[in-house]
């Protein structure tokens, strides 16, 4: 089929420069790149807008120095042919015009997390290497260059993991690499808002269009709230569209948060997804258009799952029902073995009933906070370490924490202040003077606590590494398929779909070794922070590092020692272990071999309870609260 080059001056004047130059991915016929290429240069340099002409020769070559064009299908001579036809025809641009959208696109990737990301760390090794005379090629040039040298493009391409982001900002240079996955909360939203102001005036322009919301925009807030997290969301659902497209909603997914304060209430929630997949379809049905997909416009299903917190028992209802209706999901605040286990089960109940329906059967995703669940036991850990040197020691020496680290001193016990003052954020390791002070004042060595430092930083990687077992390992994977088929009397073509379309997605990383002592080939996605991408990068760059030695590290073991020695904490037993039933279910009824597991797991009626979840879930709701109450100002202002 021959690439559409209809509306593409009309396409640029509404600003749908990424729109236009994705369509070169839509409707792929390996062989025919030079042409399509040829004739979507020559549709869009015949507009008059040149900054525009000049944004989207920049964005289609990044098709080429990325991997996108070869996603699709196009073979890798033809990229590099393709890339050599925008090199002329940036070449041939206004060097003076061409020079203003290149450095509005370093500006946007140095804007990213206030440019300590991966995209910043590529804007500032590009930018110092433009050529002048030839900024646009010259850009091209280094981001080929600097992206393919990379090891997210190694990890990538030669299936060492899939990857996304974990913000709402940066996936478009993102996909370049392959990155097929973004997720977003309502802190990362709120931060999208500060980073780019046009979402603001996105957002105003909606609200113009309610009387309701003018008039009481108290009254709307969760609306409104609602509203602007999906126009933040807009610009990842346009970079995956394409794809996403090609996939068949089989990858390229972006995830959106429910409603914090209503994830105790199933039938809310559900209510709350199906009406935020119905905006999101009508958006996607116009950017359908503008991608060239003329009566196939929304055909597709939106590349959206929902992040469903798992912070009570009302999440599996949620998550089962969602996958029902053929929406999917990304179950959230989620720390440990018997919760993911319990809600992939669950998920998978939903997608036999939306197989069977003849409805999609999505990509979706089981978060592993691995990192929150690490900073958790370390700060369960360090109050108990204060509290074991008594409360005059303890007390002193907490005092001078507080001093090292500008925490606010709350008063009162030992407990508690260790509760405030011991915060991750604020004391990152257990190795800390004060730290090891106390210890030694209850009777323990320096070297127990590095011991224990190390151990924990792994904890959440052990979690991974578990859950993933159960599901993914080789040996396994065949008895699910043959359990979801007796189950649920679907197809064994069904069955390995329906195992296949999930993917374990560890999140909230602290460490690079959070990435790389946990890599899977299938059914696993890293979805990352900008500033945690860029610490990889720069990690993989250190002498002696060998990324081979990682290669489906989701399935080695740490040292026995480790474990044994973090089952020494309680919630570390209740993060790790299964539930009575979860045990007899996985053992007797799928026939995975779970005999030696222990049985110390939260019930879901226990999920509310656990201090991860309290601490998340409490996180996100001032967040929420916090994200409404600016959009209110916002909508004030347009009253």
């Amino acid at each position: 089929m021959a690439i559409e080059t209809g509306g593409i001056s009309e396409a640029l004047a509404a600003g749908q420069s990424l729109a236009v130059a994705d369509r070169v991915l839509i409707d792929p016929n390996p062989g025919t790149l030079g042409a399509s290429v040829d004739a979507l240069i020559s549709a869009v340099t015949a507009d008059s807008n040149a900054e525009e002409v000049c944004r989207t020769l920049i964005r289609l070559g990044m098709n080429f120095a990325g991997r996108d064009a070869e996603i699709v299908g196009y073979g890798a001579d033809e990229a590099v042919a393709a890339l050599d036809k925008l090199l002329a025809a940036t070449a041939a641009t206004d060097a003076g015009t061409m020079k203003g959208v290149v450095d509005a696109f370093l500006a946007d990737m140095k804007s990213v997390n206030a440019q300590d990301s991966l995209s910043g760390l590529l804007a500032e090794r590009i930018e110092g290497k433009l050529d002048a005379a030839d900024p646009g090629g010259s850009f091209l040039k280094e981001l080929k260059a600097q992206m393919r040298s990379g090891v997210y493009w190694q990890m990538i391409g030669e299936d060492y993991c899939k990857f996304g982001n974990d913000f709402a900002r940066g996936l478009e240079y993102l996909r370049h690499y392959g990155f097929c996955q973004v997720s977003t909360n309502p802190v990362l939203a709120a931060k999208a808002f500060d980073e780019d102001p046009g979402l603001t005036e996105t957002l105003k322009e909606e609200i113009a269009g309610h009387d309701d919301w003018k008039a009481k925009p108290e009254e709307h807030a969760d609306e409104i709230g609602m509203a602007a997290t999906l126009i933040a969301l807009w610009p990842n659902l346009s970079i995956f569209r394409p794809l996403a497209v090609h996939t068949s909603l089989k990858d390229y997914m972006v995830s959106f948060q429910l409603n914090p304060n209503i994830d105790d209430r199933a039938g809310e929630s559900i209510e709350d997804a199906r009406s935020a997949f119905k905006v999101a379809g009508e958006f996607l049905t116009n950017y359908d258009k503008a991608l060239g997909l003329g009566e196939r416009s929304g055909a597709l299903a939106p590349n959206l799952v929902f992040k469903v917190a798992a912070s009570h028992e009302a999440a599996r209802e949620i998550t089962t029902v969602l996958n029902s209706d053929g929406i999917g999901s990304n179950n959230t605040v989620v720390y440990t073995v018997a919760q993911e286990v319990q809600l992939i089960i669950d998920a998978f109940e939903g997608k036999a009933a939306s197989a069977k329906a003849g409805k999609d059967v999505v990509r979706t995703y089981e978060t592993n906070m691995g990192g929150r669940f690490a900073s958790h036991l370390r700060e369960v850990e360090v109050e108990r370490i204060f509290v074991a040197a008594g409360d005059a020691k303890g007390g002193e020496l907490l005092t001078a924490l507080a001093a090292d680290n500008g925490a606010p001193d709350p008063g009162g016990s030992v407990a508690d202040r260790a509760k405030v003052i011991g915060t991750f954020k604020l004391l990152p390791s257990l190795e800390n003077p004060h730290v090891i002070a106390a210890a030694e004042a209850a009777g323990q060595s320096s070297e127990s606590v590095a011991v224990m430092e190390a151990d924990i930083k792994k904890s959440g990687t052990l979690v991974a590494r578990r859950v993933y077992w159960v599901f993914y390992a080789p040996e396994n994977q065949p008895k699910w398929v043959a359990w979801l088929q007796k189950q649920y009397g679907v197809t064994e073509e069904q069955a390995t779909w329906i195992l296949g379309s999930m993917d374990v997605l560890p999140a909230s990383k602290r460490i690079p070794e959070d990435t790389l002592h946990a890599l899977g080939k299938t059914n696993f996605t890293h979805t990352e922070f900008p500033n945690h991408q860029r610490a990889v990068q720069m990690v993989s760059e250190q002498d002696g590092f060998n990324l081979e030695d990682f290669r489906e590290s989701i399935l080695d073991t740490y040292e026995p020692g480790v474990s044994e020695r973090l089952y020494e904490l309680a919630d570390y037993q209740r993060g790790y272990d299964l539930t009575p039933e979860l045990k007899t279910f996985i053992g007797d009824e799928v026939g995975v071999d779970v005999a030696s597991w222990q049985t110390r797991g939260m019930q879901p009626g226990e999920w509310p309870s656990f201090g991860s979840v309290q601490k998340t879930g409490g996180e996100f709701r001032a967040a929420y609260d916090a994200f409404a109450n600016l959009c209110v100002s916002i909508a004030k202002e347009v009253s």
